[in-house]
């Protein structure tokens, strides 16, 4: 089975190949904002579309226009067209689902970090033939430059594992470095595990406990924003009384934004060891459907939720468990979990500070995290079942 894979390394271009990405940030910008102007207006005169096709067209018009854009490869510039395509697209499913949607925004200076080589343009080879770590990526119109590659792409072709690199995409973080992301189309072989209810599990999310399962484990919520809070308040203090642009300011920000990625990597460092640990353990998966776009509307718990990082856990979930021929189920977003007894099945009224279900039914009392994964376990299994007709 073929299946998409990202793997995103490190850079480390110097003084002047950073001012070339830069500028090729720049110059995708204004080619971005050209072809949007350009789509804007043809939409309102004439009530239809540009194909991406027509858009690559005026690509090649502005280029004729614009010598700066000789110094971006063609394909960086083209892709340029893609990402608008896209953006529309995103616009019109808005409108078809009745949300409030506007043409896409006018991208402003030094709000566009990212560009793209779709298929060519750019090759990884050995700095060294002796040490296979010391890797340089030479990327078209820019240059040569050291990659700090954690996943050797010759060991996974020798593998089998990866089949080709169907695009490169250079980003510029907030902290100031630079990254290279493959997207890349890997053969996964799944091994299948048998199905079975002593191999299932259930898991009920929350913000006392990240995550407890229906056999009493459960594991602790790291808080990381909360813990770096006073730390982040005081860097942004610091900040607010620099000159606006000036020096010292500049400096000032790339440390606020060296927390926040700190941050956001411990995050995303505990989401995957955790996740990992769960597909190789169990087969069947039971998790809520997670309305967390409506959950964050209560500014009470808003950051709370936001630094858990619910969503992220539950999507490496799915995509994990396709190594392991596992399945993840989710149940049905308004079943009562945290209100139904997992004793006798009766419903009632659970305020969040309750923290023990006690059942006017039969008496049974549970901890309330508990009570709710045994009843995901239950349904998610009973939703698979009915779903695959057994």
């Amino acid at each position: 089975m073929a299946t998409r894979r990202m793997f995103k390394f490190r850079i480390y271009p110097n003084k002047e190949q950073r001012i070339n990405i830069d500028r090729t940030f720049d110059i995708c910008r204004k080619t971005y904002n050209a072809l949007r102007e350009y789509k804007i207006e043809t939409y309102n005169q004439t009530k239809k579309g540009l194909s991406k096709f027509d858009l690559n067209g005026c690509v090649k018009q502005l280029k004729i226009e614009r010598n700066e854009m000789s110094g971006v490869h063609s394909q960086v510039l083209q892709n340029t067209s893609d990402r608008l395509t896209k953006a529309f697209n995103n616009m019109f499913f808005r409108i078809k689902r009745g949300e409030k949607a506007g043409f896409p925004r006018f991208k402003q200076k030094h709000k566009y970090h990212s560009f793209c080589y779709p298929d060519s343009g750019f090759n990884i080879k050995n700095k060294d033939t002796s040490k296979k770590k010391n890797k340089l990526l030479y990327l078209s119109k820019i240059g040569t430059m050291p990659i700090k590659q954690h996943r050797d792409f010759d060991d996974i072709k020798k593998k089998r594992k990866l089949i080709s690199i169907k695009a490169l995409t250079i980003l510029k973080v907030p902290s100031g470095k630079y990254f290279a992301s493959f997207s890349c189309v890997m053969k996964i072989k799944t091994e299948v595990k048998k199905l079975n209810l002593n191999n299932a599990i259930g898991l009920d999310v929350g913000l006392k406990t990240y995550i407890t399962a229906n056999n009493s484990e459960s594991i602790a919520n790291p808080r990381y924003y909360r813990k770096s809070q006073k730390r982040l308040a005081h860097l942004q203090r610091r900040t607010s009384r620099k000159k606006f642009l000036c020096g010292n300011w500049s400096k000032s920000k790339i440390k606020v934004a060296r927390l926040h990625e700190r941050t956001a990597n411990q995050r995303m460092d505990f989401s995957h060891k955790l996740t990992t640990e769960i597909t190789n353990k169990y087969s069947f998966i039971g998790v809520e459907s997670l309305n967390i776009k409506g959950m964050v509307r209560n500014h009470n718990l808003s950051k709370s939720i936001l630094d858990a990082g619910w969503g992220m856990s539950i999507s490496q979930l799915h995509y994990k468990v396709s190594n392991t021929g596992g399945v993840v189920q989710k149940i049905d977003r308004f079943y009562p979990s945290s209100k139904t007894c997992s004793k006798c099945g009766h419903i009632q009224d659970m305020p969040l500070e309750k923290r023990t279900y006690n059942c006017g039914g039969c008496g049974f009392s549970i901890d309330r995290d508990l009570n709710a994964s045994i009843n995901i376990k239950n349904e998610a299994l009973r939703t698979y079942l009915d779903t695959v007709g057994i």
